[in-house]
């Protein structure tokens, strides 16, 4: 039997995640069923659950894919010898550059508040939200020791912040589509810049 591929085994989860955000855009987080779902991707209900548990699994990874680019982003940065002021205003991009970002973007917010209502839901966006953290701290630490970032900051809390900007626009762009990744990022990092310089 042939070896399935990293690439493709993300490809499928990629599409009935899709398929989902569909579902869940069309009908909302409740009136959409795993049934819905599997027939909206045209796939067996093996190769469905094979991928997520439960309806919560597939609404707490569509909520966290904005959250996973931050993370992405971030770590990527380092490489691309990015100041953490260029790496801030860079993130409303990456969310822009989702795949349908505008559904992405209104799903996240409607999950975040299903995230209140749902304890086990709560806790996977934490756990998520916690790796996104710990990797922006850490950037945090590296700005600190190359003089780009004031010494007398708390990682923690710029940490926060800087995932509050990029929380910011999504909960911005989901209200109104004409918010750009462009003018987002002029004014965060105008803010970012002006708070942190040493």
């Amino acid at each position: 039997m042939p070896r399935v591929t990293e690439a493709y085994l993300a490809e499928r989860r990629e599409y009935i995640l899709s398929s989902a955000a569909t579902c869940f855009a069309r009908e909302g987080f409740h009136r959409t069923s795993m049934r819905d779902v599997i027939a909206e991707a045209g796939l067996s209900p093996g190769a469905v659950y094979h991928y997520f548990r439960s309806k919560n699994d597939i609404i707490a990874a569509i909520s966290l894919d904005a959250v996973t680019a931050v993370g992405g982003a971030v770590r990527s940065s380092v490489g691309r010898g990015q100041s953490f002021q260029e790496l801030v205003a860079g993130l409303p991009a990456a969310i822009e550059a989702l795949d349908r970002a505008d559904d992405r973007t209104r799903l996240a917010v409607q999950a975040w508040g299903e995230a209140l209502r749902d304890p086990a839901l709560g806790a996977a966006l934490r756990e998520g939200v916690a790796g996104v953290l710990d990797a922006l701290r850490e950037r945090v630490d590296l700005a600190r020791a190359a003089g780009e970032v004031s010494e007398d900051v708390d990682p923690h809390a710029v940490a926060r912040v800087a995932l509050g900007i990029v929380q910011g626009f999504i909960l911005q762009r989901a209200w109104d589509p004409e918010v750009t990744a462009a003018d987002y990022s002029r004014g965060a990092s105008a803010v970012v810049g002006g708070l942190l310089a040493p």
